[in-house]
């Protein structure tokens, strides 16, 4: 770190040097500064002695970038923006009326989502926080104040609330079918291809898995996980499966959506159903907000109506 700071000009005189280039003229900078006009000149001569290199061209009444001055400008100003635009983030404190909910990125993007505006019109003054994130989430390290988890309780960091139940079927696009000249109910996985997802959660089911649970392992004849096109998030497999890639594993009640709209079809009439539920829990140890509780009955009532 020190050689680091000894390598570099005097911040201040960076950030003088920076606003003078990005106003085009001394007299700005100096306003914008909030010192005078002469300062800014001594800040930026110095950095140019240190820099043994001329950044400004002066003439009376204005000054203009040298190819250096133009150069670490350009520089400057990208980098202090970067710097403000996250010293921003760290300063925005928690509001006390936002809702954190946390889920995985497949439940946020292909249920929730879609869902989100009826809640948002019924109660529009509560603000909403949703964290994505696939890997395993702790309720009270997180500050999350509800969030969606698919699992068998008791949870350590929360309770249930309310549950919803999936089962695992093929999916793929009508167009794909189409290609191998299948319909939903002759479709042969064993000469179709297949996505396979890299699972973080390790309660979420690959191929081989789902193939041995409905008896259809000897059918397909091969490893079903050694698939040719794999992704490490669960959105992008069934996007590809979407665009006719492949045939991925489809959570129901998450991808319900896409297929009653025709973007997915199920094949078959084999499916699995696990003991895990996608459930709306709270933290332990924390009593909710009056926001959490409102948003935690309606999730209730939307698994309810779904279920």
């Amino acid at each position: 770190m020190s050689g680091f700071r000894r390598a570099l000009p005097s911040l201040s005189a960076l950030a003088t040097f920076e606003s003078a280039a990005r106003l085009g003229s001394f007299t700005l900078a100096a306003s914008e500064l909030g010192v005078t006009q002469a300062a800014v000149s001594r800040q930026i001569k110095s950095l140019e002695d240190d820099l043994h290199a001329p950044l400004f061209v002066r003439a009376h009444r204005k000054v203009t970038l040298t190819q250096n001055g133009a150069a670490l400008a350009g520089v400057l100003t990208s980098s202090f923006g970067r710097i403000a635009d996250m010293v921003e983030t760290l300063r925005q404190p928690r509001l006390e009326d936002t809702v954190t909910v946390g889920a995985t990125l497949a439940f946020t993007h292909f249920w929730l989502l879609p869902r989100l505006s009826g809640f948002r019109t019924t109660f529009p003054d509560i603000r909403l926080k949703l964290v994505g994130d696939d890997a395993m989430t702790d309720l009270r390290r997180d500050r999350l104040d509800v969030a969606v988890r698919y699992g068998v309780p008791p949870f350590a960091d929360g309770r249930s609330l309310a549950s919803l139940r999936d089962e695992i079927v093929p999916v793929c696009s009508p167009a794909l079918l189409a290609a191998h000249g299948m319909t939903a109910d002759t479709a042969d996985l064993a000469r179709l291809p297949l996505i396979a997802s890299d699972w973080v959660n390790p309660t979420w089911l690959t191929w081989r898995t789902w193939a041995r649970g409905v008896g259809l392992a000897d059918q397909l004849g091969r490893a079903p996980d050694a698939s040719a096109l794999r992704f490490n998030h669960y959105t992008d497999t069934i996007q590809a499966a979407i665009t006719g890639q492949g045939v991925a594993l489809g959570w129901v009640a998450i991808l319900s959506d896409l297929i009653a709209q025709g973007q997915l079809v199920r094949l078959g009439t084999q499916s699995l159903s696990q003991e895990d539920r996608y459930h709306a829990i709270l933290p332990l140890g924390r009593d909710p907000s009056p926001g959490a509780l409102v948003f935690i009955d309606w999730l209730s009532g939307q698994f309810a109506t779904n279920p």
